[in-house]
């Protein structure tokens, strides 16, 4: 069953790990590196992820600080490598990157898993009678 999981990686640990899922293959124009379908089926690369916005002399929204990790989220084929389990991270599951309505439920509720107490995973209570 695929898993959902966002992933953050202090600086050069990605590229250190990357060709753990990654496969070569030889093509008519020389060797290709694709990402391994056994092991993942999407990878996306998000990047340093913004965690301060302020506006430029025109008005524009402007960065001014990112966070430290490196972002990644990553649908895996099956279980999450091993050497991946370090960097796992649960932000809260109602950010920008989705990948659909099945994954993003699978994401929340391993979100939940990760994060018992979270208010997110807090069903409503019912209103007290008076």
């Amino acid at each position: 069953m695929q898993k959902f999981r966002k992933l953050g990686f202090p600086e050069g640990k990605w590229e250190e790990l990357k060709p753990l899922i990654q496969k070569t293959s030889q093509g008519p124009e020389g060797e290709v590196t694709s990402w391994n379908n056994e092991i993942v089926d999407i990878v996306y690369e998000i990047g340093h992820i913004c965690t301060q916005w302020d506006v430029d002399a025109e008005g524009n929204k402007v960065c001014v600080a990112t966070d430290p990790l490196y972002a990644v989220d990553i649908v895996w084929h099956d279980e999450v490598l091993e050497a991946f389990v370090p960097y796992l991270v649960f932000p809260l599951p109602v950010g920008v990157s989705s990948m659909g309505y099945s994954l993003d439920k699978e994401y929340a509720e391993a979100y939940c898993v990760a994060n018992p107490d979270a208010e997110y995973c807090q069903p409503p209570q019912p209103p007290v009678e008076l």
